[in-house]
């Protein structure tokens, strides 16, 4: 059985901020990329779910580092064979912010 990636409501609603302002900004080919490197960094999750290193504040959730300015977080349960996507996060904004 593989492991299942669910999305919460904040991963939907941040990655398409992130999507939309890639788009409007600097067009189709940066918000592809951007799409293509979450893609891969699912596949990977899927296949190794530990690989990434645990968050700075909590080790419940992990950093998959998208590309140079966005990181994925998630949490993984490792007896359900659950992967949530949590949030992207831009590292520009305010780190005080950063639940994660």
């Amino acid at each position: 059985m593989g492991i299942e990636i669910n999305w919460s409501p904040e991963a939907s609603e941040t990655f398409d901020v992130n999507f939309n302002y890639l788009l409007e900004e600097w067009g189709d080919k940066a918000a592809a990329n951007f799409f293509l490197q979450t893609e891969h960094a699912i596949k990977r999750m899927q296949l190794f779910p530990e690989s990434y290193p645990h968050g700075r504040k909590s080790k419940k959730y992990r950093r998959a580092r998208l590309n140079k300015y966005i990181a994925l977080f998630y949490s993984y349960q490792k007896r359900k064979k659950v992967i949530t996507l949590v949030s992207f996060w831009n590292v520009k904004q305010n780190p005080e912010k950063l639940k994660f």
